[in-house]
């Protein structure tokens, strides 16, 4: 049976669900005493001061916060979201649980350079997103201190540049919101261990003060594949009747191991293998946030904010020589001759790997300040922000071979070339405003505006060159969106909104396919690129027919002008950056969650088809001038699962212990470099069913220990695949004479992973 079958009998059978429960309880429900719903608030820009219920937000946003989280047991942020957000994937493309790309309506959130980026991230008001390459650093996160998140939808100007398809929003812990002390350690497969620490403490006067930090260590789960990370936050602030101001400092660092897809003959063999060896990326970073809010007489509100950071990210990989494989490429008409055969012939390849080594250092500050004012059915914001960052940027190569076990090892008497070195800033500044107006008791409208302008500025030397380029963007993105209360139990919304992202550093530095650059490494002084437009509809509603009972649906529509990918040139990593046009995305998301202790389950189901709308080509390792990887309108995006359903169910077995599963089953995709079917070897990746199991302990009121299997069924999966040529087919060199096959790469998903963990809270 096919897993698109799978999927509609599964969504089926978890639709009757509530229809049978409803039918069985309506005669007790119509008697039953209603009680009090929390009420769950968003703020409607990154700044503080402005909040709405979530009832009344004209999109499908989601929330979730800490004690979500700490019940899920996941292995980190992304996984919690790729298990209990709907309409949110992951895919595993680095090998590394820290590295991977989160999809989300099918715009994606990676921390990858190169990779098209469509949304943006903010933790307590200050957009995250990394300036070099708008890129997201998972690992650099402090996770001990999240007190919430929420997903905001849709291309909603309010939250500024690379809010193309939506937007996540973290916000932290404070002495006054997670007073006292709380611990967890976990260990399990794969030498993984996680430490987390948090305690929040109130003194007189309003004062308060909060301190986090992780600490992450695994061997990981495929070769050669280490990893660890850790990181420090605190917080000091004081609240009074008018004023409530924090100070808050994050440092983080990380040395994390992915050493990206594996090829389809060795992952036949062993999917915990790696292709090629080794990929090492180690980060630092440091924010330091200052937030205020001020409350005047009139009620009026002020917020403002200032912050500044700074960060270092060095990686080292070992690469295919190109000049390898054009001399393989060379040998397979003329096996036979000295060059191909005989090593001491000038002509004999004996470099087989290159080592990439790069070095890239920034730093951003920025600021902003917001007005807020309730006047009658009016609920205003005005405000103004602006950043600058500066990138500094070097990259060397050496040239090497590949040993036995496929590591790049250089060759010392191999010079070390320096490539090419960087210097680029960017600024950015926005004035936004918004109006939620009140249209009687059960109606709001949402207006909302921003101004964008960015500067972008590269001064680039290579090859003893040096140029300077200066680009500069501005846009007005304007937002519609209607609320309406049907009844208690039903609420409708809709939206129109348009968001913008500008080329980045890297992206303008790396557009010229005439010079094609190695990512992360090589740039050059190219081309303009233009700014992506995102207009996206949305339709739904939020429902409670029954008090255990919730329902969510939308409908969504994202065009996208002048989308800014990626393509390759070759078999190795250098390739460009270009803009392709039109795409379109568009999509159902259902949600359901029924509460009636001892149960608990939900069911989220999401449709996504992702396209291109324009025509043109997609260069790549594979393609050739009679089968070229062309697109035109309907060719599907690839790396995109087009049905996904998530199932989940929780048990209180006793009151101590609880016992729950997730499933997670995600239809078929495109495999990247086939967009458009040219290599039918390639085909689709198959569709896939992960289950996962936890059990929880309520030892007593402060101790809880857990127990948590993932993919319990140690399913073989892959979430993501590519095209390339295998250079190691069965884990060994391609000899000359042969011919590198055309394979799919793919990038597996863990086995079975066993986690046990314990935590102990107090003071609370």
């Amino acid at each position: 049976m096919t897993d698109a079958r799978l999927l509609i009998r599964a969504l089926l059978a978890c639709g009757c669900a509530p229809l049978l429960a409803l039918a069985q309880t309506q005669a007790s429900e119509g008697d039953a005493v209603r009680s009090l719903r929390p009420v769950e608030v968003l703020g409607q820009t990154p700044l503080p001061g402005l909040v709405q219920s979530i009832r009344q937000y004209p999109g499908n946003a989601q929330l979730a916060d800490d004690g979500a989280i700490e019940r899920a047991h996941s292995t980190n942020l992304p996984e919690f979201m790729n298990r209990q957000l709907t309409g949110v994937t992951v895919n595993e493309v680095q090998g590394s649980p820290f590295q991977v790309d989160v999809n989300y309506r099918g715009q994606r959130l990676s921390p990858t350079l190169g990779t098209a980026q469509g949304l943006s991230v903010y933790l307590d008001g200050v957009r995250i997103n990394e300036p070099f390459g708008d890129v997201m650093a998972w690992d650099l996160l402090p996770e001990a201190a999240i007190a919430s998140i929420a997903l905001m939808p849709g291309s909603n100007p309010l939250f500024g540049l690379n809010t193309l398809g939506g937007a996540l929003v973290l916000t932290t812990k404070s002495g006054l919101t997670h007073k006292g002390t709380e611990a967890e350690f976990s260990m399990g497969s794969f030498g993984r261990r996680r430490l987390d620490l948090g305690h929040g403490v109130q003194w007189a006067d309003g004062w308060h003060g909060y301190a986090a930090g992780t600490f992450f260590d695994e061997r990981g789960w495929r070769a050669e594949s280490p990893g660890r990370l850790g990181n420090l936050f605190v917080k000091l602030g004081r609240q009074d009747a008018a004023t409530d101001w924090s100070l808050s400092y994050l440092a983080a660092r990380s040395r994390l191991t992915g050493n990206g897809p594996l090829s389809q003959s060795l992952y036949d063999i062993d999917r915990r293998a790696g292709y090629t060896f080794s990929d090492t990326t180690r980060s630092r970073s440091s924010l330091l946030n200052f937030s205020l809010t001020r409350t005047l007489a009139s009620g009026d509100k002020l917020a403002a904010l200032a912050w500044h950071r700074k960060g270092r990210r060095e990686g080292s990989n070992g690469d295919a020589n190109g000049a390898w494989t054009d001399w393989l490429e060379s040998c397979e008409d003329a096996p036979t001759s000295s060059a191909c055969s005989d090593p001491s012939d000038p002509g004999f390849v004996s470099r087989t790997a290159v080592l990439n080594r790069s070095s890239a250092r920034q730093s951003a500050s920025g600021a902003g300040l917001q007005w807020t004012r309730q006047a009658g059915r009016h609920q205003f914001a005005v405000g103004a922000d602006a950043s600058g960052s500066r990138i500094g940027y070097e990259q060397s190569t050496q040239e090497g071979a590949f040993d036995a076990a496929r590591f790049a090892v250089a060759d010392p008497a191999a010079p070390v070339t320096q490539e090419v070195s960087l210097a680029g800033t960017s600024r950015q500044a926005s004035v936004f405003a918004t109006d939620i107006l009140s249209i009687g008791e059960h109606t709001q409208l949402t207006f909302s505006g921003r101004w964008n302008w960015a500067r972008v500025r590269n001064t680039l030397t290579t090859a003893g060159s040096t140029g300077t380029d200066s680009f500069t963007f501005t846009k007005l993105n304007p937002a519609l969106g209607a609320t309406h209360a049907v009844s208690d139990a039903l609420n409708v919304f809709a939206s129109v909104s348009q968001g913008t992202r500008v080329p980045t550093v890297l992206e303008l530095g790396c557009a010229d396919p005439a010079k094609p650059c190695v990512l992360p490494t090589g740039l050059q002084s190219d081309p303009p690129l233009r700014q992506v437009v995102a207009r996206t509809a949305e339709v739904g509603f939020r429902a409670r027919p029954l008090p255990r009972l919730q329902l969510s649906a939308a409908l969504f529509r994202t065009v996208s002008d002048d989308d800014i990918v990626f393509v390759r040139s070759g078999i190795a990593q250098a390739g460009y950056f270009t803009n392709v046009g039109k795409t379109l995305r568009q999509g159902l998301e259902l949600a359901a969650r029924w509460r009636q202790p001892p149960w608990q389950w939900r069911a989220d189901f999401s449709w996504l088809r992702a396209t291109y709308q324009s025509e043109g080509t997609l260069p790549g390792p594979l393609s050739t001038p009679g089968r070229p990887n062309s697109f035109g309108p309907g060719t599907p995006i690839a790396g995109l699962p087009r049905q996904v359903l998530k199932l989940g169910v929780d048990w209180q077995a006793v009151p101590s212990v609880t016992l729950a599963a997730d499933w997670l089953l995600a239809g078929s995709q495109v495999v990247a470099g086939n967009e458009s079917g040219s290599r039918p070897e390639l085909g689709k990746l198959a569709g896939y069913g992960v289950l996962d199991t936890r059990v929880t302990w309520q030892v007593d009121s402060r101790w809880q220990a857990w127990l948590r299997i993932g993919n319990l069924l140690d399913k073989r999966y892959a979430n993501f695949a590519t095209g390339n040529r295998d250079l190691f087919p069965g884990g060994r060199a391609v000899q000359p004479g042969d011919d590198a096959m055309a394979s799919r790469f793919l990038s597996p998903g863990a086995g079975r992973t066993l986690m046990v963990g314990a935590r102990y809270e107090w003071d609370r």
